[in-house]
């Protein structure tokens, strides 16, 4: 990749979807661990919470791999658009929302902790089990698409962003030819703009925004099956 092509901005946050599954697995071994001298005696919810856990990650990825995008850009990692990146993000905004609904949600911890003590740790080797075995079961199936395609991060959808975070993965027009700078329409206004491959783009061609330095926008061709496509997020 040229030096050119390393005009990145960290506007849009993403992270590894592998590293979320990884989060989550390690915490769920951990929590097998905490309770090993009971995995004997409650070795149906062990095997009930693996079974459905592995089920539910299955179904999970099933609902994700459509999601994954920009499979096909040169310059982009693949992605799939997201309103939060983990668990904690969607509590806070939930809080943050209505203070109100911090009520229920400690209520269920309270009353998850109660039926995990009162029997003993039946419903936590299930709980964890569970985990255990959906973030294994998806785990294997994001690394075999990552060895096809490559890492796959989570990202926020930035669609309805606002300022220079909502310029990126716009699609535009070029109105003077990229060779490699030139300026495209985008959202009906004009702009420079570069060829991230430094190749040239001819007047009328579909670019997508892929990075910004200032004033100044880094793009690349459209694949020409979305050749009218708005924002690709």
């Amino acid at each position: 990749m040229s030096n050119m092509a390393r005009v990145q901005t960290d506007l849009v946050k993403q992270v590894r979807i592998m590293r979320n599954v990884l989060l989550i697995s390690l915490g769920s071994m951990y929590i097998l661990c905490v309770v090993r001298a009971h995995l004997v005696q409650y070795k149906d919810a062990l095997l009930l919470g693996v079974s459905a856990g592995a089920a539910y990650g299955l179904l999970h990825w099933w609902q994700l791999w459509p999601k994954i995008s920009r499979q096909d850009r040169r310059f982009e990692r693949n992605k799939i658009a997201v309103h939060y990146i983990n668990m904690a993000e969607v509590v806070i905004a939930t809080v943050a929302y209505n203070h109100y609904l911090a009520i229920p949600l400690a209520a269920a911890v309270l009353v998850a902790f109660v039926f995990g003590y009162f029997s003993s740790h039946w419903w936590t080797v299930l709980a964890a089990s569970f985990g255990l075995g959906g973030t294994v079961a998806l785990g294997v199936c994001i690394v075999r698409k990552e060895r096809e395609i490559g890492p796959i991060y989570y990202q926020y959808d930035n669609t309805n962003w606002q300022g220079a975070e909502g310029m990126l993965y716009k699609v535009g027009k070029v109105a003077k030819p990229l060779a490699p700078k030139g300026t495209i329409h985008v959202n009906g206004e004009l702009w420079t703009a570069i060829s991230l491959s430094g190749e040239t783009i001819e007047e009328g061609g579909d670019v997508e925004v892929l990075r910004l330095d200032g004033l100044k926008l880094y793009v690349d061709c459209v694949p020409l099956d979305e050749g009218e496509a708005g924002s690709a997020l």
